[in-house]
């Protein structure tokens, strides 16, 4: 194996253990409190089965042995939960897949919770969609959590059986985890050991009626549940994530907000030139307040791609490869795609742009 080839598996390794000491710090909190972990737990679980599916595959490659002791069950589910992170980005299924999907969750929940009533007048109090705000900003909805594990569409009145199901696949994720961490060091608590869980806060809703007053009224049902996803993942880093300070999570704080910036910008793009001649005039400002930005435009540059694909793949690309070094932060590869830039500097950044998107599309949110 040449040298350039060895480190690039070495800085992959390290990229993908990192990742790994961070689920496992986060599901180690969630499993010994059953009780206040199922909302995080929600909102956690397309960037774990992130970091599982990606780490096994990179594994199967530069370590097939390891790779082969790490087997997991649910393959499935993590993998479709992996993929719900590229929102409109997936190259297999597009934007028009992921309304798709929304109308699949939405039908759904309709069918099973609307209508049910004996007394036909009471039927309009009933509700088909559960909303969950941490401190006031919507975190996760019903759609929302259903869209993001993978799985079929999620009671709102069963949390007992979201819980079950969820434990299911948490626990699946927690045995590849601690299988593959078992001799890395413990670096510091989870974000779950700041949150203030009287703070979170549920309510219910009738969705065909909610939803004509959240974005524009002229998107359909099934784009304003997605818009909802986009504002959902950003809150969640900006109020609940971003209570870890712990310096081991920074590496994967950096790749978090980088990667959710990233296809929440090129996913409005795309919904911009598709539906943007339907919108109203304060919809395009608030829209085009967020894709105009400078920040976003760094995130965005040619050069984004590429280390998108690094955070996300964890193997550095070939030619940027001879350039990184393991005594530099982050082995020198935010220097590499974004010059201008160092490890700290494009961090701070990144937590500014995503607490900027998160107000503007919680202001856009108020119709």
């Amino acid at each position: 194996m040449s040298t350039s080839a060895s480190l690039k598996n070495v800085i992959a390794t390290k990229l993908l253990e990192s990742d790994l000491m961070f689920s496992r710090r986060f599901l180690g909190s969630i499993l010994t409190d059953q009780e206040n972990s199922v909302i995080p737990a929600f909102c956690m679980n397309n960037y774990l089965s992130l970091f599982i599916y990606e780490s096994h595959r990179t594994l199967k490659v530069i370590d097939p042995q390891r790779a082969a002791l790490l087997a997991y069950s649910n393959e499935a589910v993590i993998e479709k939960a992996r993929h719900s992170v590229k929102l409109f980005d997936g190259s297999k299924v597009g934007h028009s897949g992921v309304l798709g999907d929304f109308t699949a969750i939405i039908s759904a929940g309709r069918e099973r919770f609307l209508n049910n009533t004996w007394f036909p007048p009471a039927r309009v109090l009933e509700t088909d969609l559960g909303e969950w705000r941490y401190r006031g900003r919507l975190v996760t909805t019903t759609q929302v959590a259903s869209f993001f594990m993978g799985i079929p569409t999620i009671a709102t009145s069963d949390i007992p059986a979201i819980g079950r199901a969820l434990m299911t696949v948490a626990e699946s994720q927690a045995r590849y985890v601690d299988q593959a961490t078992e001799l890395l060091p413990w670096h510091g608590p989870s974000f779950m050991t700041t949150m203030k869980f009287g703070e979170l806060k549920s309510r219910d809703r009738r969705s065909e009626r909610y939803f004509k007053r959240l974005f524009d009224p002229a998107l359909s049902d099934e784009l304003t549940a997605s818009l909802s996803a986009f504002q959902c993942s950003l809150n969640f880093l900006d109020v609940m994530l971003s209570a870890d300070q712990t310096a081991a999570s920074a590496e994967t704080m950096l790749k978090l907000r980088f990667i959710t910036l990233y296809h929440v910008l090129s996913s409005l793009t795309e919904l911009k030139a598709e539906y943007g001649s339907k919108l109203n005039s304060r919809s395009l400002v608030l829209l085009n307040a967020i894709l105009s930005h400078k920040s976003s435009a760094t995130i965005m540059h040619a050069e984004g791609r590429g280390f998108r694909n690094t955070l996300v793949h964890y193997t550095p690309e070939e030619r940027v490869a001879p350039r990184l070094s393991l005594s530099l932060p982050y082995y020198g590869l935010v220097e590499e795609y974004y010059p201008v830039h160092d490890f700290a500097t494009l961090g701070q950044e990144l937590c500014e742009h995503t607490t900027r998107l998160a107000m503007l599309l919680d202001e856009w949110e108020r119709n």
